[in-house]
């Protein structure tokens, strides 16, 4: 909102000033306004992208299986895979870029599976 209003602000004074008359009164008054319309389109963008995105992450969470995540393997080692029976469900922990992902078998190796920490 901050950076959505000071950019009003700061487009209102230009404006202002290069509108007939007082330029120091227009400027002042192209501000106000243009600040007050940037803070309020700052305010309705942002609630309207914080309520797409929550509406997405409930989704997403819901969804799970739709999205091939299975979550963590908490009952084996670090870096094992696990099938439950059903080639569908099978996957496997690994580390990227600091973080521990559970990918789906049908996307790694058979030499992804020999037991090593990856």
């Amino acid at each position: 909102m901050i950076l959505g209003a000071g950019t009003g602000v700061i487009v209102g004074g230009i404006a202002g000033n290069q509108s007939d008359g007082d330029r120091s009164e227009n400027s002042l008054k192209g501000a106000v306004i243009g600040g007050v319309i940037g803070g309020l389109a700052s305010y309705l963008i942002h609630g309207s992208l914080e309520s797409r995105d929550t509406r997405v992450r409930k989704d997403t969470l819901l969804n799970l299986e739709k999205f091939d995540v299975m979550g963590r393997d908490t009952t084996s080692n670090y870096g094992s895979s696990k099938s439950s029976g059903s080639g569908d469900k099978c996957f496997a922990t690994r580390e990227v870029d600091g973080q521990d992902v559970s990918i789906p078998c049908r996307y790694l190796n058979d030499s992804d599976f020999t037991g090593e920490q990856k």
